[in-house]
C-alpha cells in the first residue's frame, strides 16, 4: 500500500523542535497515517500517529483527541502506551511506543502455535482490556488488527492493545463523537447491542474478545458473511447462532468450546460478567491443558476443595509445589465453573428511599422501610448463583458515592426501592442498578396498602426477584400469612437485628412464631442470624446449638434443602465438628453458590482450625472475586495470627479507611497494636467502637492493654465484667489467672487455673488445649503442660498464641534454652516485651542459657 510522504505536518513549539525525527511511514487508514520516527531526546523508537491533512471526517479530530483522553489514564504492560501528544494550529498528532512485531491477525497467519501459546496470548489481551474495564473505558473495536504482537526477552510473545479511537468512557462520556443513530467500529469485532444501537457495558468488549479468541482458537472466524458483504454479516451477528467451534475445530478441547459459546452468547446477559473471570477461567485451563487430563484435573481440584488440607505444617511444606497448583486450580475451577455456567452475581440492597407518611403505629414508617428491605433480601436469596453482600452507607453519604463503596465491595447488582406514601398507601419503584456504571438494569413498580404490610413484603420480593434473568430463578416465594401482632414483633425483630441490639428474649420470641407458622422459610433465616449475632457477642455455645436444633426441625418440616443447607454452613463455621463441616461443604459445592461466598466460608472454617495458612490462600482468592470489607477482614486475622503484623495492620488501616464502620477491623487492629507494645493506638483502634457494640472480646482487649501497662487492679476490673457476659469464658479466665499471679495473690491465681482446666478437660479445638497447657503449667502438672506443647507446636508452630504458650510452660518447667528460643521469635515477630512481666518469665533474667536479645527485651 502507498502511503503519504513521511513527515509530520506540525510546526512544533520551540522546546520540541527536532525531537522526533520521521523515517518512515508504517501504515495508514481512512483517518490518519502513522510513522515510525526517534525520539532523539531519550534515543528511543517511537510511532507517531496522525491526522491526514485532507481528513474532512467532522468527527476525526474529536476522536484523535479522545483517544489521547483515554490512553492518559491507561498504563499496562499489555496496552500500547501514550508518550506524548502534539498540537498545533488545529492539527494533532500522538506519539507512542513503538511495537516492534506485528498484527494478530498477521502473527495468525504466519504462526503454528501450541495451544498453551495462544491462551497466554488471551490471557494477555484480557490483562489489558480489564485494564481499561477497570477505568470504566470500553474499547468498542477489538479485532486482530487492533493487537500488537512482539517477541519478549523470554522467549515468547507479548500481546497489547492499540487504537483506542473510538473507545468510549463509561464515567466521562463528554461530547459524543457519534450521533445517536450512528453505530462507529468495525462489522468483525462489533457485538450484537453495538451493531443496534443499544447501550454498551463491558460485556459488549466479551463478544468482540469472544470473536477474537475464536479465531485464534479455530483458524476462521465465528460468523461467515458469505457474499453479502458487510450488511450480511452483521445481520448473521445479530440473528443467527455462530459457526460451533468444535466444527471448525474438532480438535478444540470441550471446556473452551463451551467458553466461546458464552463469550459469543447474543444477549449480554447470558455472557460473562467481567474480563477478569474470562481471565481466571482461561489461566485454569491453560493449567489444565499443559498438566494433566481435563477430567482428571477438574476432579482433583473439586476434592481438594472440599476436603481442607492438612494442618501439619511439614506436610505442607512437603506438597508445596502441589499446593500451588492447587491454588491456581481452585481459583481457576471457580472461575471456569461460572463462565460456563451462571454467572456469579454479589448482590447488595441500597437503603430504602422514602417520602411521605404512613397512618399507624408510632414506628409505621420504620417498619415499612425494614419490610421493604428485608423482602429486597429474601429476593437475593431466591436466586441461584447469587450472594447477599451486607451494606451500611455512612450517613449523609450521596447515591452516586454509596454505588462507588458498591463497586469497591465487589457488587455485581443493587436493589434499590423509592417509596411515595400517602397515609394508607404507598407507590413503590423497584430498580435493579449495575454499580458498574449506574445503569437502570431492570425496573418494576406499583402501590400497595400499608396496612397490608405481609402481602406486600410478598409481591415485592417476587417483582425483585423478576428483575433477575428467569435462569437465576429458584422458586417463587410463597407467602406464610402471620397475625398483624406476630407480624409487627417480626419487623421489630428485624430492625434490632441490623442494628446488632438483639436479645435472648427476640431468640425466645422466634421460637414461638416459629412454633405458629412452621412453613415460613424468613424466620428460619432470622432466627439463624440473630442465634450467630448473639453467640458473637456473647461466645454462649448454647446460641449456636438453638440455631442447628432449629434447623433439624426445618428439614423435619420439609423447608427448602437448600435454604436449610446454606443456613447450616453458616453455622457450622462457628463449630469446631470438622466432619460436620466437611459434609455440609461438599453438599453445598453441587449448588450453584457464587466461588467467593464459597471460598471465604472455606477460608474461615480452616482460620477456626488455626490452619492459617491455608485459610489465608482461600481468603485472597475469595477476595481476588469479591474485594468486600469482610475478605479483607479474614486476610488480615490470618496473617496476624501467623505472625504477619506489618501486613495485617497495613490491611486493617487501608479496610477501615475504606469501611469507616467495619467495627470487626478496629477490634482486631486494636489488638495487633496491643501486642506490639503500643498501647496508645490500642486504646484509641478499640474505643472508636461505639460502647454498646464492644462485644466481650474487645471489652477482654481492653483489659489486656491495661494489664500490659502494669494497672492490673483496673485490668482484673475488666476482665470480672466480661465474666459477667460470659460466665464461663475460658480467655477471660486465664487472664485473671495471670492478673492475680502478678498482684501476688497466689491462691486466687490457682483457682482460676484450675477452673481453666475443668472447662478445657476433654477440648480438641487448638485455642482450648493452648490455654490447658498455660493452666497444667501453673499448677506444676509440668510434664502434662509439656506433652501437650509438643503436639501444639507440631501441628501449628507458627501460631503466635501457640508459641506464647510453649515459652510460658518452657519457663515454668525451668527449661530457659527453649523458653528463650521461643520468646525470641515472639519478639522477632513484633509482640512487645511487656507481654514477659509473668514471674516464671522473669526467672530467665538470671540464666546463662538465655540469649542477650531476651535479656536485653524483657530485663529490667
Amino acid at each position: 500500500m502507498e502511503v503519504a510522504e513521511p513527515e509530520l505536518g506540525l510546526d512544533l513549539d520551540p522546546d520540541k523542535k527536532g525531537r522526533y525525527r520521521t523515517e518512515r511511514a508504517l501504515g495508514a487508514g481512512g483517518m490518519g497515517i502513522v510513522y515510525l520516527a526517534e525520539d532523539t531526546r531519550l534515543q528511543r523508537q517511537v510511532a507517531i500517529k496522525q491526522l491526514r491533512k485532507d481528513s474532512t471526517s467532522a468527527s476525526a479530530s474529536a476522536r484523535i483527541h479522545s483517544e489521547a483522553q483515554l490512553l492518559a489514564r491507561l498504563n499496562h504492560s499489555n496496552i500500547v502506551q501514550l508518550y506524548d501528544v502534539l498540537e498545533e494550529n488545529g492539527s494533532i498528532a500522538l506519539v507512542m511506543e513503538y511495537v516492534e512485531g506485528t498484527t494478530l491477525k498477521e502473527w495468525m497467519r504466519e504462526y503454528s502455535a501450541p495451544l498453551k501459546q495462544k491462551l497466554d496470548l488471551l490471557l494477555q489481551i484480557c490483562a489489558g482490556l480489564g485494564e481499561a474495564h477497570r477505568l470504566g473505558i470500553l474499547h468498542r473495536d477489538l479485532k486482530p488488527d487492533n493487537i500488537l504482537i512482539t517477541r519478549n526477552g523470554a522467549g515468547g510473545f507479548t500481546a497489547k492493545i492499540t487504537d483506542f479511537g473510538i473507545a468510549k468512557s463509561l464515567q466521562h462520556e463528554g461530547e459524543q463523537i457519534t450521533r445517536e443513530d450512528q453505530v462507529a467500529g468495525t462489522v468483525e469485532a462489533m457485538s450484537p447491542e453495538q451493531l443496534q444501537g443499544f447501550p454498551l457495558d463491558p460485556r459488549s468488549d466479551l463478544f468482540s474478545l469472544g470473536a477474537v479468541a475464536y479465531e485464534l482458537l479455530c483458524g476462521a472466524r465465528p460468523f461467515d458473511g458469505g457474499e453479502g458483504g458487510a450488511m450480511a454479516l452483521a445481520h448473521k451477528i445479530v440473528s443467527e447462532a455462530h459457526i460451533p467451534p468444535q466444527r471448525t475445530n474438532p480438535a478444540l478441547p470441550a471446556s473452551l468450546a463451551a467458553l466461546l459459546d458464552r463469550l459469543l452468547a447474543k444477549e449480554p446477559g447470558k455472557r460473562p460478567d467481567s474480563v477478569e473471570q474470562v481471565g481466571e477461567a482461561l489461566a485454569f485451563l491453560q493449567q489444565v491443558e499443559s498438566d494433566t487430563d481435563t477430567r482428571e484435573f477438574s476432579a482433583t481440584v473439586t476434592q481438594l476443595l472440599r476436603k481442607p488440607p492438612s494442618t501439619r505444617r511439614r506436610n505442607l511444606r512437603a506438597a508445596a509445589g502441589a499446593l500451588g497448583v492447587a491454588a491456581l486450580g481452585v481459583a481457576g475451577y471457580f472461575a471456569w465453573d461460572y463462565a460456563t455456567r451462571l454467572d456469579p452475581q454479589y448482590i447488595a440492597v441500597l437503603p430504602v428511599e422514602m417520602h411521605g407518611d404512613v397512618r399507624g403505629e408510632d414506628n409505621a414508617k420504620t417498619l415499612t422501610k425494614t419490610m421493604v428491605r428485608q423482602a429486597l433480601m429474601n429476593a437475593a436469596a431466591q436466586l441461584k448463583a447469587s450472594a447477599l453482600v451486607s451494606f451500611t452507607p455512612k450517613d449523609g453519604q450521596d447515591f452516586d458515592a454509596q454505588l462507588q463503596k458498591l463497586r469497591d465491595k465487589g457488587v455485581t447488582d443493587a436493589l434499590f426501592a423509592r417509596l411515595d406514601c400517602a397515609q394508607v398507601r404507598c407507590e413503590i419503584e423497584l430498580q435493579r442498578l449495575n454499580p458498574v456504571n449506574s445503569q437502570i438494569r431492570q425496573q418494576a413498580g406499583f402501590a400497595f396498602l400499608v396496612d397490608k404490610r405481609q402481602e406486600a413484603e410478598y409481591r415485592i420480593a417476587n417483582s425483585a426477584t423478576g428483575l433477575f434473568p428467569s435462569d437465576y430463578a429458584k422458586d417463587t416465594i410463597k407467602q406464610i400469612a402471620m397475625s398483624e401482632r406476630d407480624y409487627s414483633d417480626y419487623l421489630n425483630i428485624i430492625s434490632r437485628m441490623e442494628s446488632k441490639e438483639n436479645s435472648k428474649a427476640d431468640l425466645q420470641r422466634l421460637g414461638k412464631l416459629l412454633g405458629s407458622y412452621p412453613q415460613n422459610p424468613n424466620l428460619y433465616r432470622t432466627y439463624t442470624q440473630v442465634a450467630t449475632n448473639l453467640f458473637v457477642l456473647t461466645d454462649d455455645k448454647a446460641d449456636l446449638q438453638s440455631g442447628l436444633d432449629m434447623l433439624e426441625r426445618a428439614k423435619a418440616r420439609k423447608i427448602s434443602p437448600i435454604l436449610v443447607l446454606e443456613l447450616e454452613l453458616w453455622l457450622r463455621t462457628y463449630s469446631a465438628d470438622k466432619s460436620q463441616f466437611d459434609a455440609l461443604i461438599k453438599q453445598f459445592d453441587k449448588q450453584e453458590a457464587p466461588s467467593a461466598a464459597l471460598l471465604a466460608k472455606y477460608a474461615r472454617y480452616l482460620f477456626t482450625q488455626g490452619d492459617y495458612e491455608s485459610a489465608l490462600q482461600y481468603a485472597e482468592q475469595a477476595t481476588a472475586l469479591n474485594p468486600s470489607a469482610d475478605n479483607l477482614y479474614l486476610i488480615a486475622l490470618n496473617h496476624a495470627l501467623s505472625g504477619n503484623y506489618t501486613q495485617a495492620r497495613n490491611i486493617l488501616k487501608k479496610n477501615i479507611s475504606a469501611h469507616p464502620e467495619h467495627w470487626s477491623s478496629y477490634s482486631a487492629l486494636g489488638n495487633i497494636e496491643m501486642e506490639s507494645g503500643n498501647f496508645t493506638a490500642a486504646e484509641k483502634a478499640i474505643t472508636s467502637i461505639p460502647e454498646k457494640l464492644r462485644g466481650w472480646r474487645t471489652k477482654s482487649n481492653l483489659g489486656a492493654i491495661y494489664f500490659l501497662q502494669g494497672k492490673y487492679s483496673q485490668a482484673l476490673k475488666v476482665y470480672q465484667q466480661v465474666l459477667t457476659s460470659v460466665p464461663d469464658n475460658v480467655p477471660a479466665i486465664e487472664q485473671i489467672a495471670e492478673t492475680y499471679l502478678l498482684l501476688g495473690e497466689t491462691p486466687e491465681s490457682i483457682s482460676s487455673f484450675n477452673r481453666l482446666l475443668e472447662l478445657t478437660r476433654g477440648k480438641k479445638d487448638l485455642r482450648s488445649r493452648q490455654f490447658r497447657s498455660e493452666a497444667l503449667a501453673n499448677v506444676g502438672r509440668i510434664d502434662e503442660a509439656i506433652l501437650l506443647t509438643k503436639d501444639l507446636l507440631r501441628e501449628a508452630p507458627d501460631d503466635t498464641y501457640v508459641q506464647y504458650a510453649a515459652a510460658q510452660v518452657y519457663a515454668n518447667a525451668e527449661e530457659w534454652r527453649s523458653a528463650s528460643y521461643h520468646i525470641e521469635n515472639l519478639l522477632r515477630q513484633g509482640m512487645s516485651a511487656e507481654w514477659f512481666n509473668l514471674p516464671a518469665f522473669q526467672q530467665l533474667c538470671t540464666q546463662p542459657q538465655v540469649s542477650a536479645k531476651v535479656r536485653a527485651a524483657i530485663c529490667d
